[in-house]
């Protein structure tokens, strides 16, 4: 997963955090992530919200700047419809490459109420009724998958794509 995303899907789950904090939970080096939460604070994405002491010196407190992006004011220009368009790529490639990584590794679970692995691909006609009735479920979905009550059990990835399919001229 790229470390920019990982940082920013943390802080959205866990509120707020120290860098090492994010790199026990990324699974990284602390040394590797500064860089990473200078350019995530200069592009105004995350900001310091306090400090805490830690081992030898006083730690920076990161927390996200809004609750939740807003992706109908970033498409509004084309360079905005680029850049969302590369995240939805990187996005898709980062949750492939934990599939891939996840099954090569045996942890996979592909059935029962314990399964962590899922893959669906659906082409439908919706009008706007459906469209209504699927937007409100993945609204209930996003709003479970926020819910970061869980602090124990097996961290998993939960990735979703939906676009209009593109018409051949």
């Amino acid at each position: 997963m790229p470390i920019r995303l990982a940082i920013v899907q943390r802080l959205e789950s866990d509120g707020r955090a120290t860098a090492h904090d994010l790199a026990a939970r990324t699974g990284r080096p602390v040394t590797s992530l500064y860089h990473h939460l200078r350019k995530l604070e200069d592009a105004g994405l995350l900001r310091i919200v306090g400090q805490r002491q830690g081992a030898r010196r006083p730690e920076a407190i990161y927390a996200m700047v809004a609750d939740e992006f807003s992706s109908s004011e970033a498409v509004r220009t084309p360079a905005g419809r680029g850049a969302y368009s590369k995240a939805a790529a990187r996005v898709a490639d980062a949750a492939a490459r934990a599939l891939s990584a996840a099954i090569n590794a045996g942890k996979a679970r592909f059935w029962g109420r314990e399964r962590n692995t899922l893959i669906r691909f659906f082409m439908l006609r919706a009008n706007s009724e459906k469209l209504a009735e699927i937007n409100g479920l993945i609204a209930q979905l996003e709003a479970l998958l926020r819910d970061g009550s869980e602090a124990e059990g097996e961290e998993i990835i939960f990735s979703f794509l939906m676009s209009p399919q593109q018409l051949k001229d």
